[in-house]
Parts: structure tokens; C-alpha cells; sequence
């Protein structure tokens, strides 16, 4: 009698470990969907920030690109002095124009930057939340 109490002791023991077990898997896998949930929301706020900072420099290259594209036809030849003032002054023009296409597509390659990272995260957020619902079943 005693070595079946003693059985039925340690197979309770043994299903309430193995339960225990299943209960502390899925916490530590709710706790890495946080994290990764976390990490999921900062770069989606990077990337809205990038995405405002992205438009206002598409309006400075435009206006910029205007600007540059009306000095470059205002050249007049009849005083030499003059042309010279002018084709500087639409070199400096121009090379703003080149700086600002520069952090345009510095900017423009953040923001794909930030769109893998997401893609990223989110199939890595999938991925545990399968792994949650599968072990709670």
C-alpha cells in the first residue's frame, strides 16, 4: 500500500513539474513577445520620425531644384563681369541642390532601412505568438 501511495506521490509530482514547466515556457515566451513588441514600436516611431523628416526635404530639393533651374537659364553675355558673378553664384546654387539630393537619398535609404527592421520584427512577433498559441493548446 505504501509503495503505491508512493507511486501515485511521485506521478503527481512528476505532472505537476512537467504543468509547471508548460505554465513557465509560455511566460518566457509572453516575455520575449514584450520585448520584441517593444522593440516593434520604437522603430515604428523612428521610422514616422524619418518619414517627416524625408517630406520636408523633398520640398527644400524642390525648391531648390527651381531655383536652380531658373538661374541656370538667366545667363547673359553681353558683359563678361556679370556672367562671371552668375555662373558662380549657379555653381553655389547647384552645389546646394547636390547636397540637399544627397540627404535626400541618405534619408530615403533610413526609411528602407527602418522597413526591413519592421518586416523583421514583425515576422519574428508572428512567429512567437504561433509558438504561444501551440504550446497553450
Amino acid at each position: 500500500m505504501k509503495k503505491l501511495l508512493f507511486v501515485a506521490m511521485m506521478m503527481l509530482l512528476g505532472i505537476s513539474a512537467h504543468a509547471q514547466k508548460s505554465v513557465i515556457d509560455t511566460l518566457k515566451a509572453r516575455q520575449e513577445v514584450l520585448k520584441i513588441t517593444t522593440q516593434l514600436n520604437e522603430a515604428q516611431l523612428d521610422y514616422q520620425k524619418e518619414k517627416a523628416k524625408y517630406a520636408d526635404l523633398i520640398k527644400e530639393v524642390d525648391q531648390l531644384n527651381a531655383k536652380a533651374n531658373a538661374a541656370t537659364a538667366d545667363f547673359n553675355t553681353s558683359n563678361a563681369s556679370n556672367t562671371v558673378k552668375d555662373a558662380s553664384a549657379t555653381m553655389k546654387k547647384l552645389k546646394d541642390v547636390k547636397k540637399a539630393n544627397k540627404k535626400l537619398a541618405k534619408s530615403q535609404k533610413c526609411l528602407q532601412k527602418y522597413e526591413k527592421k519592421i518586416a523583421k520584427l514583425q515576422n519574428k512577433l508572428d512567429k512567437l505568438n504561433k509558438r504561444i498559441q501551440f504550446i497553450n493548446q
